[in-house]
């Protein structure tokens, strides 16, 4: 029988595994294609599957799979430009842990965002990890310990089909509103990154583009305000 699922990626070495799929605020989606970008990476590798739509993804002129594998030296980042269906997601999680065994992964590390609903002068990253011993770690690094809750998606099924496996791994969430793509969590959830996995980038251009975004959104409020009274006036005025 044929498997739902197959993996196109070469076999590399201890590799340092990064997921990126997208969530809320597009957080991990972000920061996974900031770096991609910053370090110069590679396609490697694609997912392969008849239950995927029929479709290509045109980057640079060039068609692509919309689930990809990027690589350089040992570090593997897995992005996605659709979202995928649960059954889906638990097919290409097996087919990832089973190649992450194989080659003696180091470290499994999902980044995503965490929906908040209100802003926060300072937000935050919180992290989890497959075993104690990574939450021991993630706390020594400042990061702080999410103890309830639950995590959906990729990051969720990545973690615990790790924690399975006694395999190295982590899930980072940026706080963020929850309804925009958020450039601000992904730089926070990159900074978090760093100290797990050195890589020299500098998260300066998405702290740029969420300013921008947030100036925009500040003058949309600012006009949505000033309409507001403006009605309130025209409709104050008909019954004096």
């Amino acid at each position: 029988m044929q498997k739902p699922v197959e993996l196109v990626l070469p076999d590399i070495e201890k590799p340092v595994f990064i997921e990126g799929y997208p969530g809320i605020g597009l957080v991990g989606h972000i920061a996974a294609n900031f770096i991609i970008k910053e370090l110069n990476m590679d396609m490697i590798g694609y997912v392969e599957s008849d239950f995927l739509p029929p479709m290509a993804l045109i980057l640079e002129g060039k068609p692509n799979p919309p689930l990809r594998f990027y690589g350089k030296d040992n570090l593997i980042l897995a992005v996605a430009d659709i979202y995928t269906t649960p059954t889906l997601v638990n097919a290409i999680v097996k087919e990832i842990i089973s190649y992450l065994k194989k080659n003696n992964a180091q470290k499994v590390v999902s980044l995503g965002g965490m929906g908040i609903g209100f802003f926060k002068e300072q937000m935050e990253v919180w992290g989890v990890g497959a075993s104690d011993e990574e939450n021991r770690e993630l706390e020594q690094a400042g990061i702080k310990l999410l103890t309830y809750g639950s995590i959906m998606g990729m990051s969720g099924k990545m973690l615990w089909e790790s924690s399975r496996e006694k395999l190295k791994a982590y899930v980072l969430l940026g706080e963020t509103f929850g309804d925009r793509p958020d450039p601000r969590a992904a730089a926070n959830v990159i900074e978090a990154l760093k100290k797990f996995v050195p890589m020299e980038l500098s998260t300066e251009p998405l702290l740029k583009e969420a300013q921008m975004i947030e100036e925009q959104l500040r003058r949309m409020h600012e006009q949505m305000e000033q309409a507001r009274r403006k009605a309130e006036k025209q409709y104050e005025s008909i019954y004096l």
